[in-house]
């Protein structure tokens, strides 16, 4: 009797076999959970979970897509003229429902790698270059299947269309650039994530991300910057933790040239002994820079151990100086001025 009555309602045929699809990608689902379990009863971890969460979509989608073509045969809808373009869109679903989810999950992985090595710099720009390379393969590949699938052939195009594709490559070439660029930080290395730079505009932050694209910086501000790879790579910027994490910190000051040197040096050194964030190796020092107009310039460098603590550093240092100064009485000048009025007195005549 069921039989007879699919072939008295062919629409609801069809619908049944992509019912029968729909339940057949949920059970190919469920049993990829239960091998990911290991056959047991125990949920996966986090981690996993996270990476098979949405797994179901393709699975469902594909499976679909294989029944399509007989549903649409059992439902008599191939007599109309946009059966095609529809069992297309069917089976593209599946191809860019993989596609997102492999590029998901090759991201995920990639980033626990990189977790796991956050000190092997040379790692971390290693899973980063292949975590892109492998994005931007799959991505591609997703758009030759759909090309294949709607059975669009690029090739006259590509053979006969010379001019077209200089113009798409001028109009390219400073996306093109970007992408070189990227594989040249990544080869050449000149700053990590982590690190911090100063950029040629006056920028300072640390690099966040190193994308196919661009590098974003977050300043102290908290505000991200994203710089295009090719302005990174042909630009002067400054990296303040290439080879050492630790930091100089100057500070200049003036003091009167009545003062002894040797005790101003000793006062300088000792107002640093509070500061929290002055590593004492590298030591301190004090050097002479210059007879000043009304002082003896003098530069108190320090070290610290973090870039992003300078301006706290800084600020202890110039707060400490100046309550050592007041303490031992040395005098720090400020611009004077002396006028000498001289009065012509007229001698009688």
């Amino acid at each position: 009797m069921l039989i007879q009555w699919l072939h008295i309602n062919p629409i609801a045929h069809g619908g049944l076999i992509l019912l029968f699809g729909t339940f057949l990608g949920y059970a190919l689902y469920l049993t990829l959970i239960k091998i990911a379990r290991g056959g047991t009863s125990v949920s996966l971890s986090t981690n996993e979970s996270r990476a098979l969460r949405h797994i179901w979509l393709p699975l469902i989608l594909t499976t679909i897509a294989i029944f399509a073509n007989d549903a649409i045969d059992r439902a008599g809808l191939k007599e109309y003229f946009w059966w095609d373009e529809f069992l297309a869109l069917l089976q593209s679903l599946p191809v860019i429902a993989w596609t997102w989810q492999l590029v998901t999950i090759c991201r995920f992985y990639f980033s626990r790698l990189t977790d796991q090595h956050t000190e092997e710099t040379n790692v971390v720009h290693s899973m980063a270059l292949v975590s892109n390379l492998i994005t931007m393969l799959l991505i591609v590949g997703g758009g030759y299947v759909l090309l294949r699938v709607w059975s669009l052939d690029l090739s006259p195009l590509l053979t006969s269309a010379g001019l077209v594709t200089a113009v798409g490559a001028l109009a390219a070439r400073d996306s093109l650039s970007d992408f070189f660029g990227g594989i040249t930080i990544f080869l050449d290395r000149p700053y990590h994530i982590g690190d911090f730079v100063v950029l040629t505009s006056g920028e300072r932050g640390e690099v966040v991300n190193i994308g196919i694209r661009s590098t974003r910086i977050r300043t102290r501000d908290d505000v991200h910057i994203s710089v295009p790879n090719s302005v990174m790579v042909s630009s002067k910027i400054m990296n303040e933790t290439s080879l050492l994490p630790q930091y100089r910190v100057k500070c200049r000051v003036g003091v009167a040239y009545s003062s002894d040197l040797l005790e101003v040096e000793k006062v300088l050194l000792d107002s640093l002994k509070g500061n929290q964030f002055v590593l004492q190796e590298p030591a301190p020092r004090v050097r002479c820079r210059d007879f000043g107009d009304w002082a003896v310039e003098l530069e108190l460098l320090a070290w610290i151990k973090d870039p992003r603590n300078r301006g706290s550093a800084r600020d202890l240092i110039i707060r400490g100086i100046h309550q050592a100064f007041r303490e031992g009485k040395i005098d720090i000048p400020f611009p004077q001025k002396e006028i000498t009025v001289k009065k012509d007195i007229l001698a009688p005549l």
